[in-house]
């Protein structure tokens, strides 16, 4: 009888289109019941995994108004799965809120949640790996309760780097080169993490060659601190762009400059100023390892007849 009934309405001129609209509002107080039931249920399958129930407000309340309670939904899932895996969910939230905070529509936030979501498992193996290695172990250990703090922080910086090509090779081969006891017993958490977070921020004619892991390894044993290690991208984009030199040339340089004892905040001046090959600042006698010091202009000391030389 209802069916004979539209269709009889139907046949009225216009009287169609203004039935399918009449049941489009009629339906929309069901459809927008459905989609806030299909959001409280991933929020509390975040919260229940354990991701902070503060984190899913604030992610609630960044959104509201500029995507519909089955977008924020569909956001939401990967965080309730990893929670729910017993990955770490805090590179997605703060991706989150960072989209939503610089207003990036959530078709382009989409696909980098995704990339966090896929490439979180390797981010963790990866770090429970380095962490797990002999001679690692005790430098782990004297973190105390500040050691979950600095995993979290690992696998971040980890995730940073593999979702921006960085591959798990490189980031492990350059862990492996910090994982030695001489680079560990002077530095600190911070500028690990650091260090595995701006390989995606170097030059790219750099990352395939065994010097970048090295010569951060010697930054680092140099007393490179965290904030030091996040300006080296920069000041080595601005040494090969200034000085025109190949990629082997800057790392040899920077190494070589590291060893005459320059301090960081130096040596990075001289990248950003494509001084690559500087000597040792004035008044340092000698460099780290006891030998004579060159002079600051680079050139080492001569052998001349004993008064400084056969010049006049």
């Amino acid at each position: 009888m209802v069916s004979y009934m539209i269709n009889q309405i139907s046949i009225i001129p216009g009287m169609h289109k203004i039935l399918q609209i009449s049941l489009i509002f009629l339906l929309l107080p069901v459809m927008g019941f459905s989609q806030q039931a299909d959001l409280e249920a991933a929020m509390d399958r975040a919260v229940t995994a354990g991701v902070d129930m503060q984190q899913i407000e604030q992610i609630r309340q960044r959104a509201a108004g500029s995507v519909s309670d089955a977008t924020l939904a569909d956001i939401m899932a990967p965080i309730a799965d990893l929670a729910e895996k017993d990955m770490p969910t805090e590179f997605m939230v703060q991706k989150v809120l960072e989209g939503f905070a610089k207003g990036i529509p959530s078709g382009r936030m989409k696909p980098v949640l995704d990339a966090i979501h896929a490439h979180t498992p390797r981010a963790v193996m990866i770090t429970n790996r380095w962490v797990e290695k002999p001679d690692v172990s005790p430098f782990i250990q004297a973190l105390g309760d500040q050691e979950p703090r600095f995993r979290n922080d690992l696998v971040n910086a980890s995730l940073k780097s593999l979702t921006q090509q960085v591959s798990p090779e490189q980031i492990e081969s350059v862990l492996n080169e910090l994982g030695s006891t001489l680079v560990l017993k002077d530095t600190s958490p911070h500028v690990i993490a650091a260090a595995v977070g701006v390989l995606p921020d170097m030059p790219a004619s750099m990352m395939n060659s065994a010097g970048i892991r090295r010569v951060i390894a010697k930054a680092i044993r140099g007393g490179f601190s965290a904030a030091d290690i996040q300006k080296l991208p920069g000041a080595m984009n601005a040494a090969e762009r200034r000085s025109q030199l190949p990629a082997a040339s800057i790392l040899s340089g920077m190494s070589t400059q590291i060893g005459n004892g320059i301090p960081a905040n130096q040596v990075l001046q001289n990248l950003f100023n494509g001084n690559v090959n500087a000597g040792p600042p004035s008044g340092v006698p000698g460099r780290p390892d006891g030998r004579p010091g060159g002079k600051p202009d680079g050139r080492g000391q001569g052998s001349g007849n004993g008064n400084g030389g056969s010049g006049h």
